[in-house]
């Protein structure tokens, strides 16, 4: 009898702890005040909640995001980073935070740093700047984690207001950070600046007329013009001479035949035969 006793308080102990915690995977929505644990690439979110209660102390008066413990599972030191959405009863967003520790100027925990493996408790204040102007903390039923933001960029966006968490397609670690933002705006200044100046030289200036080819063609025509006109000069001043005949025969053979062409040759014996 006191075995099964035992086993029904066991069972009781066990319901009632952790009554609040639950199961949830990235993009879920979360109830307020509901504990889950998630685990990204990066971070191990252990044991956080949205609390409606606020912080302890002298922030009472501020809602928060409380993290019995954040893990860094990586092999390197990071920030504390998260991109999560907060929404409404209706399970409307009403905003989306992108969050980075070493850019939390307000957080008694700014500029904070994990080692590899390194754990410690934290805590994120939820207070009306992160809302839409008709809307408080008040209103604040669901949250969602979207990525452990990874580049910890460090922004509140409002274009997801009204969507339900379906419709938010912020991929994993798709965001940039602002480096690579200032990066992006640098190279597109310069590749404008280097378009305006090809089409000012292309159009105002001599510097792209030969792109075709065309004034190398018409260069070679007048090169080949030129080249006739100075062999036709050359041939002006220096007329080719007339090769002489190639000899045959010799002067003394030439000399003989003519003396014989001359000879009379009447009374010879082959003319008596004709005669």
């Amino acid at each position: 009898m006191k075995k099964v006793f035992y086993l029904i308080l066991l069972l009781i102990s066990i319901s009632t702890i952790n009554v609040n915690a639950a199961n949830y995977e990235l993009k879920e929505l979360i109830p307020v005040n509901v504990k889950t644990t998630i685990v990204t690439n990066n971070f191990s979110y252990q044991s956080f909640c949205y609390s409606d209660n606020g912080l302890e102390g002298e922030n009472s008066h501020n809602n928060a995001i409380i993290f019995e413990n954040i893990k860094n599972i990586s092999d390197k030191e990071l920030p504390v980073s998260i991109s999560l959405a907060l929404f409404d009863k209706d399970r409307k967003n009403l905003s989306v935070i992108n969050y980075c520790s070493v850019k939390d100027k307000s957080s008694n925990a700014s500029g904070t740093k994990l080692k590899s493996k390194g754990e410690m408790p934290y805590s994120i204040e939820v207070d009306k700047s992160y809302l839409p102007e008709d809307k408080t903390v008040e209103d604040i039923k669901y949250i969602a984690i979207l990525s452990d933001n990874i580049n910890c960029n460090s922004e509140t966006l409002l274009d997801y207001a009204g969507y339900p968490i379906e419709d938010i397609s912020m991929g994993k670690n798709n965001t940039l950070d602002d480096d690579s933002q200032y990066l992006i705006k640098i190279m597109t200044i310069v590749g404008v600046v280097l378009l305006l100046l090809f089409l000012y030289n292309f159009m105002f200036t001599n510097a792209y007329q030969n792109m075709d080819g065309s004034d190398v063609r018409a260069g070679y025509r007048k090169y080949n013009k030129e080249l006739k006109k100075e062999r036709e000069r050359e041939l002006k001043k220096h007329p080719p001479v007339e090769p002489e005949p190639v000899k045959v025969k010799s002067d003394k053979v030439i000399e003989q035949e003519k003396q014989a062409q001359n000879e009379d040759k009447s009374g010879t014996d082959l003319h008596n035969l004709y005669k």
